[in-house]
């Protein structure tokens, strides 16, 4: 059934339908109150002759009652057209938040939308077939306040039309393209594009003018993610480092197989377009050689706060040589997230024991850290001991056993405020007395499928945690009902959320006792 939550109005599955929307309309009695219209109909191949479907005559019905509506979201609305984009457009001034899923809405109802309702900031686009460059022009020209745009899975959008919207469009703040640009423009376009410096030189002083001013225009996209972009390459990288993002600080880059070390470079390195990069992220990312990942580094070591690097291939990996790049120092950088990079595990950790001394948040996930040989536990521990780092994950790290665990808690001591242990299948809680004494302000604990028991849940919360606020038990074959009378007797004023899903000796009396006090996923 429809449900008023807030300022949204909320129809999914078989209620999203005309009948249920005009009644949940009807049922509110002040309705200029109602902002979000959130529309979420059954999947493709679920719906079945015959069944009652929702038209464009209910939206066109909900927004003329509904006249105040600033975000609207229709997801898996296949039976919707541009009628209804246009019933959008003419009644819904105020519109700022956009979200088509799976829709038949084409251009004309894009460009509708884009006409009238002047203060659209965010556009998010997905699974559409009916997309095409023209939508990309119509904002252009009058979405002018668009600051975040999202187009997923539309084929009929092409490399050239998204270069184009970027070139005309300097106000975007975010672009994010997941699973777009199959790549047939781009090998025929970057030649002739390469080739505008012949014709300047051809059409001279006027040639020259225009490209001035496009270096000159002030840009102020600040996040570019790109994510299983099959069609992009090194030559798209040339391509976005020639509009020159001089704010972009976030970057992502996620299963774009095409774009390798070289076109990164291309991109941070420009030296027409130098970049200050606060995050960057890289999964599935090629790099011909360790050294190419500690190049880019030193491109960004000034100015980066956070790296993530997931499931990258390194090519060939060994130490580096007297005169390679290296980000020697990197005085802002503050979180690290490594996962499944084991190649470099032991090289990249030597590097942020030299490179970091005001780290905050260290992840490595489903390594074998820290326990090869003495030192890749030195540097890890030395990491420990020269920050102040409060958070801690070590997810799937096999290696990791209580010795490592009474080592982080005298280590990282009042400082450490979310320690992340899941599936570390050799921990068997041994060192709790440890995260007790010395690890006082902890507020997320995740220890799940790890070998602890009722037993060490009560020596660690013998004294209290009284900031913890969730704990992660999944999975935790020695843990029973006696573990939630223990955190139930515990000073624990701020517990919130307990996860004992998957613990077969928990019962679900218990857990039902115990849902009064934190919400429980079992």
């Amino acid at each position: 059934m429809g449900q008023h939550l807030g300022l949204s109005l909320l129809l999914s599955g078989p209620n999203a339908v005309d009948a249920k929307l005009a009644a949940a309309v009807v049922d509110i009695h002040t309705r200029d109150v109602v902002t979000g219209l959130d529309l979420r109909c059954a999947p493709r191949g679920a719906v079945f002759a015959g069944v009652p479907q929702l038209t464009d005559n209910a939206i066109d019905f909900a927004t003329k009652v509904c006249r105040n509506l600033k975000s609207v979201c229709l997801i898996n609305c296949l039976s919707l057209t541009d009628e209804a984009a246009m019933s959008i457009a003419l009644n819904c001034p105020a519109l700022t938040h956009l979200m088509l899923f799976q829709s038949r809405i084409s251009d004309d109802g894009i460009s509708q939308i884009a006409k009238q309702c002047t203060n659209l900031n965010s556009l998010h686009i997905q699974g559409s077939l009916s997309i095409t460059e023209v939508s990309l022009k119509a904002l252009v020209q009058d979405a002018r306040r668009l600051a975040s745009l999202t187009l997923r899975s539309c084929p009929q959008i092409k490399e050239d039309a998204i270069m184009s919207f970027l070139m005309e469009h300097p106000y975007l703040d975010k672009l994010v393209l997941k699973g777009m640009m199959a790549g047939e423009s781009t090998i025929g376009v970057i030649p002739a594009y390469r080739a505008m410096s012949d014709d300047a030189e051809l059409n001279g002083a006027r040639q020259s003018s225009v490209l001035h001013r496009r270096l000159c225009l002030f840009r102020q996209l600040r996040c570019l993610a790109l994510v299983k972009c099959p069609g992009l390459n090194d030559l798209s990288m040339l391509r976005f480092a020639d509009i020159h993002f001089r704010m972009l600080r976030h970057l992502v880059i996620d299963d774009c197989r095409g774009v390798t070390q070289r076109g990164l470079m291309i991109l941070v390195g420009h030296v027409m377009n130098p970049m200050k990069l606060k995050t960057i992220k890289l999964a599935r990312f090629h790099f011909f050689t360790y050294a190419g990942l500690m190049e880019v580094l030193s491109l960004l070591s000034e100015t980066i706060e956070s790296i993530i690097l997931d499931s990258c291939d390194f090519g060939l990996v060994m130490p580096l040589y007297h005169g390679e790049a290296v980000a020697l120092e990197c005085p802002k950088l503050k979180a690290i997230r490594l996962e499944h990079c084991e190649s470099i595990l032991n090289l990249f950790l030597a590097w942020v024991d030299m490179a970091c001394c005001g780290l905050k948040e260290l992840r490595l996930i489903g390594s074998t850290v820290p326990g090869q040989g003495h030192d890749i536990s030195g540097c890890f521990f030395n990491i420990l001991h020269k920050n102040r780092i409060s958070k801690i994950e070590l997810t799937r790290s096999c290696q990791v056993t209580d010795i490592h665990v009474c080592i982080i808690a005298q280590y990282c001591k009042g400082d450490l405020q979310e320690l992340i242990l899941d599936d570390c299948s050799h921990f068997l809680g041994n060192s709790v007395m440890f995260l007790r004494a010395d690890c006082p302000n902890l507020i997320k604990l995740g220890l799940s499928r790890t070998q602890i028991d009722d037993d060490k849940i009560r020596i660690l919360m013998a004294v209290g945690l009284e900031h913890l606020e969730e704990v992660n038990l999944m999975g935790c074959l020695w843990i029973t009902d006696i573990t939630m009378h223990i955190l139930a007797s515990s000073f624990l004023p701020k517990l919130r959320r307990l996860n004992v899903a998957g613990c077969p000796h928990v019962t679900r009396a218990a857990v039902d006792y115990y849902q009064r006090f934190w919400n429980i996923a079992f």
